[in-house]
């Protein structure tokens, strides 16, 4: 199946691109942001494995994993820490499904990833079945998000 990779993101669409990029944040970070970026760098490889490789989803859903941001997010972290500015609006995003993040916020994308994990985690079992969901579609949408997080913490 075929994607379209905003030019912003291709870099990072690249095999490896963006899971090398989170090990370089992931060396520089300490404590819950380390904890988080780990949990996404592991969520990512596992996505890339359903893209690239055709994994099923159900061989890999219970590894894909958001307790690292639900206990964050229930001691009140503040994911705007990860980078304190707004997304900025890149040109090659416009007029596709990303363009509406410029001028959020990082703890906004952040939010919007799990919440799209955790709605993967919850409908998957029940509906796995019904051609409707497009799962390799929504699987790929989360990826973009993490790869668009990660363009944005890239950039000073």
């Amino acid at each position: 199946m075929s994607f379209n990779i905003p030019t912003a993101l291709k870099s990072l669409a690249s095999a490896g691109s963006a899971i090398s990029e989170l090990s370089k944040w992931l060396k520089k970070s300490k404590g819950d942001s380390r904890a988080l970026l780990s949990e996404l760098k592991n969520n990512l490889t596992y996505f890339d494995l359903i893209i690239n490789d055709s994994l099923p989803l159900n061989e890999i859903i219970d590894k894909i994993s958001s307790q690292e941001f639900m206990r964050l997010s229930k001691d009140g972290y503040n994911f705007n820490c990860l980078k304190d500015k707004k997304i900025p609006n890149y040109p090659s995003l416009q007029n596709t499904a990303l363009a509406s993040w410029a001028g959020k916020d990082t703890e906004d994308l952040v939010e919007s990833i799990y919440d799209r994990i955790n709605d993967l985690k919850i409908r998957y079992p029940l509906v796995c079945d019904k051609e409707n969901y497009r799962w390799q579609i929504r699987v790929n949408n989360i990826r973009k998000r993490i790869w668009l997080l990660l363009r944005h913490i890239k950039n000073n």
